[in-house]
């Protein structure tokens, strides 16, 4: 059974299911599930817990014939099996249904996942734990969406606050979930509840944004000209080195060629994306981008890269951090698909 995350607690004070399957890329939120479920689980009288990390070339028996095995005293147990890959290999998918099809008895389980592609959650075991238990999916939180999870989150804690409080919270932490929670914990102990007001939450609140090059592509994709700027100032500022940045720009610029150049031959677009192994979650990224940048412009991007690639070793005249920033002036600027 599929249940959305926002009925966990509910779904919780009726009683506990044998068997969960946490899976997503938005940690606050699977972390917090995790603790809802021991805490139900502690409260059942669940009192022992077995964890198994699985890593490598895992020793699979040790869930399937220990998860058999009696609780010591006739305790009830919890067991937490986390993948942290999300690909439980051959044997590991043979494991995951044979322990799904034979829950043990007295036990509740607990089974971690990240981000998984479509085929993974088609897959015989993860169709196998699905039909045994509840599985929840945590999606990460859309930057449109941002304000209004603050909205919330700030509520719980007894405060209100307008857009203007909003949005500057949302540019603050940049889509880290875990440290809008350090902030609005830290407003909770600093100011007494009620209205906000923006200057006295700038007083109490730090810039935990945090930027990483993987984020560059995705400011490109949108046309989002002053969040590119902030990313790579930030990188430029923290010694990020620049192989690594015109590396990821390269594989997005490469990934959106290929895509155009299938468009421009008349293939259909969910056949391309599918074929570049594309995640449901990034296709209207890439599909906006798409839609804006033309084949003769994105070749024109890899040219600039290539000359970046010449500058950042040296052996071209020019600043790579100057040259990285028109490039982002150029491919976020507005453009019909069709026109160079």
């Amino acid at each position: 059974m599929e249940l959305a995350p926002e009925r966990l607690d509910s779904h919780l004070a009726q009683g506990l299911a044998p068997l969960y399957v946490l899976w997503g890329e938005e940690p606050l939120g699977l972390l917090e599930a995790e603790d809802a479920i021991r805490a139900a689980a502690c409260r059942a009288g669940y009192g022992e817990r077995q964890v198994y990390d699985v890593q490598g070339r895992y020793n699979w028996d040790a869930i399937t014939k220990g998860g058999g095995n009696l609780s010591l005293f006739g305790a009830r147990r919890l067991n937490e099996i986390r993948i942290p890959s999300g690909k439980p290999g051959t044997e590991g998918s043979r494991a995951l249904q044979d322990y799904a099809e034979h829950l043990p008895a007295d036990t509740l389980t607990l089974i971690t996942l990240p981000g998984l592609e479509w085929r993974a959650t088609q897959s015989k075991w993860f169709g196998a734990l699905a039909g045994a238990g509840v599985t929840l999916q945590f999606r990460a939180v859309e930057a449109a969406r941002l304000p209004a999870w603050i909205a919330g989150r700030l509520k719980t804690q007894g405060f209100s606050a307008g857009p203007d409080v909003l949005d500057w919270l949302a540019q603050r932490v940049e889509g880290n979930l875990l440290a809008a929670r350090q902030e609005i914990d830290k407003l909770a102990l600093l100011l007494p509840a009620g209205r906000l007001e923006l200057a006295q939450v700038q007083a109490a609140v730090t810039d935990v944004a945090r930027y990483d090059v993987e984020q560059l592509p995705d400011a490109l994709y949108q046309g989002q000209l002053a969040r590119y700027s902030r990313i790579l100032a930030h990188l430029r500022e923290e010694g990020e080195a620049l192989p690594r940045i015109l590396w990821q720009l390269s594989n997005a610029l490469r990934l959106l060629l290929r895509l155009q150049s299938g468009l421009q031959r008349g293939e259909a677009l969910p056949r391309l994306l599918a074929a570049q192994r594309v995640w449901e979650k990034r296709r209207p990224l890439v599909e906006a981008a798409l839609q804006r940048l033309s084949l003769p412009r994105l070749e024109q991007a890899l040219t600039r890269l290539a000359l970046l690639d010449r500058q950042a070793k040296g052996l071209e005249p020019g600043d790579p951090w100057s040259e990285l920033l028109r490039l982002g002036l150029f491919l976020c600027s507005t453009q019909r698909r069709g026109s160079n």
